[in-house]
This record gives C-alpha cells, sequence and structure tokens, in this order.
C-alpha cells in the first residue's frame, strides 16, 4: 500500500474497451483532446457526471473556435458526451453530461461496415460461432486474407 508520501499523479482514466471502440477510432484528434480535457473535471465520487463545463476561452490557446465547435458536436454526434443546457446566446457555457450512447453507436458504425466489406469481397459472413457472440454484444469478422 502506498504512504501518503508517494501519491499517484492525476490522471485521466478512458477504459480500454471504449479506446478500441469503432465510435473513438472514428473521432479526430481535437475531439479526443477535448473529451480528455472534458473526461478530467469528471469526479463520480461528487455526482460530476452530468455537470461538466468546457467553455472556448479555456482551450483557445490549443485551437480555434471553428475547430472547438466541430470537436464538441464529433463528441455528440458519436455518442461520448450529451448537452444537459446549451450556452451561446446566453452568454453562458454549455454544459454536458458524459454518455453511453458510444456503445449503441460503436455498434452500428461496426455493423454499417461489416455489411459493405462482405458485399466488397474484404470480409466473409461471420461463423455461427460469431454470430452467438453478437448476440451479447461483441462484434468480430473474419477477414479472408485480403
Amino acid at each position: 500500500m502506498r504512504s501518503k508520501s508517494e501519491r499517484v499523479e492525476p490522471y485521466v482514466m478512458v477504459e480500454l474497451h471504449q479506446m478500441e471502440s469503432a465510435a473513438w477510432t472514428a473521432l479526430s484528434d481535437r475531439a479526443v483532446w477535448l473529451y480528455l480535457e472534458l473526461r478530467k473535471q469528471f469526479k463520480a465520487k461528487e455526482g460530476g457526471y452530468s455537470h461538466l463545463i468546457l467553455p472556448y476561452s479555456e482551450v483557445r490557446w490549443r485551437m480555434s473556435r471553428t475547430s472547438f465547435c466541430d470537436g464538441m458536436a464529433e463528441l455528440c454526434k458519436y455518442g461520448f458526451i450529451k448537452v444537459v443546457e446549451a450556452g451561446g446566446l446566453l452568454r453562458k457555457p454549455s454544459v454536458y453530461a458524459l454518455s453511453e450512447e458510444w456503445k449503441k453507436i460503436s455498434c452500428r458504425i461496426v455493423d454499417k461496415e461489416g455489411k459493405a466489406a462482405i458485399r466488397l469481397g474484404h470480409a466473409k459472413k461471420p461463423s455461427f460461432r460469431n454470430n452467438l457472440g453478437n448476440l451479447v454484444g461483441s462484434r468480430r469478422w473474419e477477414g479472408n486474407g485480403r
């Protein structure tokens, strides 16, 4: 057990299955960076799950306003965050919440890409054994060596 003098530096936790998801791989670099900035504010013990604020003024040193807006829209599109309160015209920052919707969106992306790969001949249809795995939510496609 660590003593108080051996404290660990603060870190941002992103789960491995989230980083390996199709939705995560579809994110741009700016969206990943914005997600990590939002995730830094997350404090589960304090009920911070649904009250995350990241105004543009805090990240203007890193990206343009257009990049900021595009990155936040991307995070919403792929289900990593959702808007709880919109700011904008009210001269208040928007309030965001972390979302688990990315899991469903990842499955849709994999299904869509998998069907396209089968149609183009880049992958075979999943075997029955893989279909059983699909029933519990994992997605695996067998490539045909191309």
